[in-house]
């Protein structure tokens, strides 16, 4: 009986044993199956990295399996590999029964890749031979989104929903569709039955958070994206838009609880950083706030939104004085080292000037863009740089070579730079001896050229998925990009305007030319900017401006199209400086586009106003006192012969010039036109080529083409699983 019962004993332990080796040790036992069925549960809890995985390890064990590869295929989709998503989906189509998902999967991963037209064909032959296929219409529409066909997208996927009354992707993009064309209530009506028929998703609480933070009503938002969390308590998407709502409300503090969650779980979320630092400057912490951005820009160095709001914060409370300044300038000189490197003379320029914007006192920094203004020909720019060197340089003992010492005295004297610049500077000075600043005893740097008076507003969205505060970091930055314009003063309210008559009613209070309401968007890999230019006297449009870019700087590319397009329609007008016996000294020269024998009328001071309708100006007949063309021509100064109307000389210095006609001469190399001058005739139509007209051929076909546009809308609807 003992012994049966030792038997019985050891049996069940052997047996328990077995059980939990098998466990502890599951890779000897599990098949491809196994694998792919735990996969698939990860994948629908949205763990693509722990299901991409399992679906290797079953694809080890069955590499024929069609099933894990198209699984895997949407793994990498969803995690934005598009590449990888359309080889490992061309690698289901060889094994996989279920051909129309795997080539939808195809055709998305084709968009996400911008091989459109590729993508098309793939969704219309699936309509073709599937005529109710949903996931053909979403694709279909998604390119239509693109397209800016925003009602046709919006029909197509009415359409899925005819077909599926409940799918979630279909009532989501209706939703989101419905609330980009201002179709509120639909919006609405669309995320309800999203939320009865989807309670359970935290996606379609998330989306229906946005949907209201959108609409403005925060307290709704706050809710349903607390929701999102307690459903999925690692949805980081849900804590980014539930700390962007508590910015919007001003709730600093529990902002930067949330940023700091999120950055404790993954230290490399530069967008975390980045709304940290601004509750940081809100609260008035401004050294933290500049920490974070630091730290946000040694992540993502090509964020631009939170580059320009970091160097606005420098600009605002950090003096010039400040050491840091320098290091904080040295993106830009290694951007404008590259421009140089592609021979792209504005695109260095503009690099420099941000770079001084920075650190204005940085000599080095100020002697390459000196170097640049040299190799442009504006020597007169060039002799003024190098008169701040000289006058800021203090000397620094040093054992190098490359200086001129006493040789009774160890004291360093100057520099091979310093004797450079100085050469330079005396040859210069003899070579301009008898130019017209020096026969007219006139600098043309104290000057005030001021003739346009523009006021740039916007209006502001309750949220925003990437950068908070995009739309006053992006009209700040445009504004900046006018500096050196020395011809516009450009004034910049920095506070959100209820709407168009807001800004009517101050930029005419204001004394303005024309106003500007500006409207940027943005995507993870593009910057658009549409601007409403209206005349500030008659409070019509007089143009629209609509641009976009993708790739690497593509807001600096988009902000540098922006001026250059304002300056296209403004009319070139300059402003008698002096006269005597038959000449005018005017202020407008080669810097201008202006060359000898350009003609202007002479127009008496303040008659000039802008059209009514459209851009240029007008004056009445009566008040041209005469015409005037150009004979010698300088940097920023020319002179010629003035012919008066009538009987009477009654021209005086300050009234202005007004370009009637280029002379032919104006295209040829003795035009050295600024990219930061205005560039029309009285009519508004650009007449002079200057610098940054001669952009690189793909920015040029870049500018003219219709570009697919990414944006915040695609995006969200590419997102929905």
């Amino acid at each position: 009986m003992k012994k049966s019962a030792c038997k019985f004993i050891l049996f069940v332990f052997l047996s328990l044993f077995a059980a939990v080796y098998a466990f502890a040790v599951p890779s000897g036992t599990y098949s491809a199956l196994d694998y792919f069925s735990e996969a698939e549960q990860l994948r629908n809890r949205n763990d693509f990295l722990g299901a991409t995985e399992l679906y290797r390890e079953a694809l080890e064990l069955n590499p024929k399996y069609g099933d894990a590869w198209y699984s895997l295929a949407l793994c990498c989709y969803n995690l934005k590999n598009y590449d990888l998503a359309l080889e490992y989906a061309g690698n289901a189509e060889k094994y996989s029964k279920n051909m129309d998902s795997v080539r939808n999967l195809q055709g998305m991963s084709l968009v996400c890749l911008g091989r459109l037209d590729e993508a098309e064909k793939i969704f219309s032959s699936i309509l073709e031979t599937s005529p109710n296929n949903i996931d053909a219409r979403f694709g279909l529409a998604e390119l239509d989104l693109l397209d800016g066909k925003i009602s046709s997208a919006e029909f197509l996927y009415s359409e899925a929903l005819k077909r599926d009354g409940t799918n979630r992707k279909a009532l989501l993009s209706l939703a989101l569709v419905s609330a980009e064309m201002g179709k509120t209530e639909s919006a609405a009506n669309y995320i309800s039955q999203a939320l009865e028929s989807h309670s359970g998703s935290s996606e379609v609480h998330y989306l229906a958070a946005y949907l209201a933070a959108k609409s403005g009503n925060l307290r709704e938002a706050e809710l349903r994206a607390r929701s999102a969390i307690q459903i999925q308590t690692d949805f980081d998407d849900a804590y980014a838009l539930l700390s962007s709502i508590l910015y919007t409300q001003g709730r600093y503090d529990e902002v930067l609880d949330i940023c700091l969650f999120r950055i404790g779980r993954n230290r490399n979320l530069s967008d975390a950083w980045y709304l940290m630092g601004l509750s940081q400057k809100k609260k008035g912490d401004v050294e933290g706030a500049l920490k974070s951005f630091e730290t946000g820009l040694s992540l993502n160095p090509q964020d631009e939104v939170m580059r320009a709001c970091f160097e606005q914060t420098v600009a605002d409370n950090i003096p010039v004085e400040d050491s840091r300044r320098q290091g904080w300038a040295s993106f830009h000189i290694s951007k404008a080292r590259e421009y140089a490197a592609k021979f792209d003379g504005p695109g260095e320029r503009f690099e420099y000037q941000k770079a001084l914007s920075v650190a204005p006192l940085d000599l080095s920094v100020r002697q390459n863009f000196a170097d640049l203004l040299s190799r442009e020909g504006l020597y007169e720019l060039y002799l003024k740089q190098l008169d701040f060197i000289s006058a800021n340089s203090v000397p620094v003992v040093t054992q190098e070579d490359n200086v001129r010492r006493n040789e009774n005295s160890p004291e360093v004297k100057k520099t091979a730079v310093q004797i450079r610049n100085e050469d330079s500077a005396e040859a210069l000075k003899n070579l301009m001896a008898g130019n017209l600043s020096e026969r007219w005893n006139v600098d043309p740097f104290y000057l005030d050229k001021t003739r346009w008076n523009i006021g740039l507003y916007f209006q502001k969205k309750n949220v925003r998925l990437i950068h908070a505060d995009l739309e006053e970091i992006a009209v700040r930055a445009a504004g900046d990009i006018f500096s050196a314009v020395p011809s516009t003063s450009v004034d910049v309210l920095t506070e959100p305007i209820g709407g168009y008559s807001d800004a009517f009613r101050h930029a005419r209070s204001s004394g303005r030319d024309y106003f500007i309401i500006i409207s940027p968007e943005e995507s993870e890999r593009s910057f658009g900017l549409k601007a409403y230019i209206y005349s500030a006297r008659t409070g019509t449009k007089t143009t629209e401006i609509d641009i976009y870019r993708t790739g690497n700087d593509c807001m600096a590319r988009t902000l540098r199209r922006f001026r250059r397009s304002v300056l296209d329609i403004l009319p070139i007008r300059g402003k008698i400086v002096s006269a005597t016996n038959g000449t005018l000294l005017v202020d407008l020269g080669r810097s201008d586009g202006i060359t000898a024998g350009s003609k202007f009328d002479v127009v008496r001071r303040g008659s000039i106003r802008t059209k009514d309708r459209g851009p240029g100006i007008t004056y009445d007949e009566k008040n041209i006192l005469g015409t005037f063309t150009a004979v010698t021509v300088n940097e920023e100064l020319c002179s010629g012969e003035y012919k008066k109307r009538g009987f009477y000389d009654v021209m005086n210095a300050g009234d202005e010039v007004v370009l009637v006609e280029l002379s032919e001469n104006s295209g040829s190399s003795e035009s050295v036109a600024s990219s930061a001058r205005p560039a029309a005739d009285s009519s508004g139509e650009p007449v002079v080529q200057n610098s940054e007209s001669n952009e690189d051929a793909s920015s040029v076909k870049e500018a003219l083409k219709i570009q697919p546009r990414e944006s915040e809308l695609v995006g969200l609807i590419r997102n929905i699983i």
